[in-house]
């Protein structure tokens, strides 16, 4: 059987425990080029194992729970 390797952009929301919003964007950025990520389980359940990678900075939305 022959694998089949894609290119997808996902929308995913990360909480990061960091001292500033500069502190938690150079966290993200540090850690999420080419990071091993498991997004689950194929219906097989085998796991859906792949490498995520930031495009831009993020958007963000929440600061200790409140939404901003």
């Amino acid at each position: 059987m022959k694998t089949f390797s894609f290119d997808v952009k996902m929308l995913v929301a990360l909480t990061v425990t960091a001292d500033s919003e500069a502190d938690a964007r150079r966290i993200l950025r540090d850690n999420l080029d080419c990071a091993d990520s498991n997004f689950g389980a194929w219906p097989d359940g085998s796991p859906i194992l792949g490498e995520a990678s930031m495009d831009g900075d993020g958007d963000l939305y929440e600061v200790n729970g409140e939404a901003v």
